[in-house]
């Protein structure tokens, strides 16, 4: 089978077109044959190691996958072969920029069947991020003011949607005309341009000096030490990039809020109620299939095209997803 493989950690000079035996699915595994699947900033970040260097090389990418199922291991009861399935597969394991991938069956969930395979690949790390940091950790509440920062990329374009169908009003940043209006498009009520406004400033504005009681970083750096000033009185921070910086903790402390760090990839890591996934990814195809949830694909690149992928997610300037088709 056709796989791009990282041969070491590096630039985009690492990944290769290899040809690698189909694998063989063990006990719970799923044989999927890869329809399609989706970059992500964990590929690049894996790759240049910045995620640590524990992955064994050589090493296939791509932590989305919507395809077919071919086989399933003897342990196996909730597919057949021939299902449509999307999930995300473990970072531990053989990612989905391959032909073939094996996938905990335990992760995965039936297709939204109102979706392509590219529609669908877009989908399962940024809604299981966006839906673990805003459902199960802030449990936002109808009528919350939630501040979503980078509204127009792959995890804040679907944050934005969930919050906007559980009810809140919904506050966001983006820098470029094209993003700006991307998020007005998704239902966002207001929408700041991050390059010309000062943010504090207007989300005291939007919120009468009493900031938003849940913010969601999916930017880190300087805009994780803003969202102190930004943060209601025993408000709930949830950020997707690991940050250390103790006069931000102090300042969360004084105001008695909650600092919430969301790693979608521990529960198929550490093996750790991997079902939960699965049954987020069954609401999320509801949502989908009523038309209340729908991923944006911004490009679509076949597999021998995956350091191109890489190369636009380290720009930074993706909005919503870029998608490897087979």
């Amino acid at each position: 089978m056709r796989a791009v493989v990282m041969e070491a950690f590096g630039n985009v000079d690492v990944l290769k077109l290899s040809d690698l035996p189909k694998p063989e699915p063990g006990e719970y595994d799923l044989l999927v044959e890869v329809r399609a699947s989706s970059m992500n900033p964990v590929d690049f970040k894996i790759r240049q190691g910045m995620l640590g260097e524990d992955w064994p090389l050589p090493f296939v990418l791509g932590f989305d996958v919507s395809g077919v199922v071919r086989s399933v291991g003897k342990s196996v009861k909730d597919f057949k072969e021939g299902d449509d399935i999307y999930a995300l597969p473990s970072l531990g394991r053989n990612g989905a920029h391959a032909e073939f991938m094996l996938l905990d069956s335990r992760l995965a969930a039936k297709k939204p069947s109102s979706l392509s395979h590219a529609e669908a690949a877009a989908l399962p790390l940024v809604t299981l991020t966006a839906w673990e940091a805003l459902v199960s950790r802030a449990h936002i509440e109808a009528g919350q003011t939630v501040l979503i920062h980078a509204g127009a990329g792959g995890v804040g374009h679907i944050g934005v949607q969930i919050a906007k169908n559980k009810g809140c009003r919904v506050i966001t940043t983006a820098g470029r005309d094209e993003s700006l209006n991307f998020c007005r498009e998704l239902g966002a009520d207001v929408v700041i341009d991050y390059k010309k406004e000062n943010v504090v400033e207007r989300v005291k504005q939007e919120t009468s000096g009493q900031g938003c009681p849940v913010i969601f970083d999916t930017v880190g750096g300087t805009v994780f030490e803003q969202c102190f000033e930004c943060l209601a009185i025993n408000g709930q921070l949830v950020t997707i990039v690991p940050e250390d910086c103790p006069t931000i903790c102090q300042g969360l402390f004084m105001k008695n809020a909650t600092l919430h760090y969301e790693f979608v990839g521990a529960a198929a890591l550490y093996q750790a109620n991997m079902e939960g996934q699965k049954c987020i990814l069954e609401e999320a195809a509801k949502l989908v299939d009523a038309g209340k949830l729908k991923p944006h694909v911004s490009a679509t690149l076949p597999l021998d095209q995956v350091p191109d992928g890489h190369r636009m997610q380290e720009s930074g300037r993706t909005i919503g997803k870029t998608v490897i088709t087979f």
